[in-house]
């Protein structure tokens, strides 16, 4: 759907799974893409969720699969929407040997491209470690600027650490 040089951003299918399975399950994106407590995941949890959300729509979320030459690589979503303030979320996960490559940056440009473009939100939010040097770079790449610092906020490798509050605005 969304077509970069080198990324595709397409609608996730239940085919896709299996390539998200180790994605989720590897201790080190997880606990980086989610704020949340990284727990194991079967193939059929990831299943039964997918079916769920097929089944009942999940308004106020729009995911992609991020795909290169053909395999999926990662996710990327926008969600939390405010229709008042125009404002919204964006999540973003690679497969760990994928890092590095410049994928994420791509991926997210084409994405905030299609919120401010095609959405109408004029304003894209993410919270990152603050100390992850290689993202909080991929992020100012495309056009986020720090907004604030929540001190040790988040849980991380057995310590508490810095979380950083960056947003994009649209053009």
């Amino acid at each position: 759907m969304l077509n970069g040089e080198r990324v595709v951003l397409r609608a996730m299918e239940r085919a896709d799974l299996h390539s998200l399975h180790s994605q989720l399950n590897d201790l080190e994106v997880e606990s980086r893409a989610s704020g949340g407590r990284p727990v194991p995941v079967t193939l059929a949890e990831l299943e039964a969720r997918f079916d769920a959300r097929a089944a009942a729509g999940e308004p106020g979320v729009i995911r992609f699969v991020i795909s290169v030459g053909g395999m999926v690589v990662g996710s990327i979503q926008l969600h939390t929407f405010d229709d008042y303030a125009l404002t919204c979320h964006v999540g973003i996960a690679l497969d760990r040997t994928h890092w590095g490559r410049g994928y994420g940056s791509e991926s997210m440009a084409l994405i905030l491209d299609y919120a401010f473009t095609h959405l109408n939100v004029r304003k894209v939010c993410l919270e990152v470690l603050a100390d992850d040097e290689r993202a909080v770079g991929s992020y100012r790449k495309v056009g986020f600027v720090e907004e604030g610092r929540f001190r040790l906020q988040a849980f991380h490798q057995g310590q508490y650490r810095d979380v950083l509050r960056m947003a994009a605005f649209a053009p």
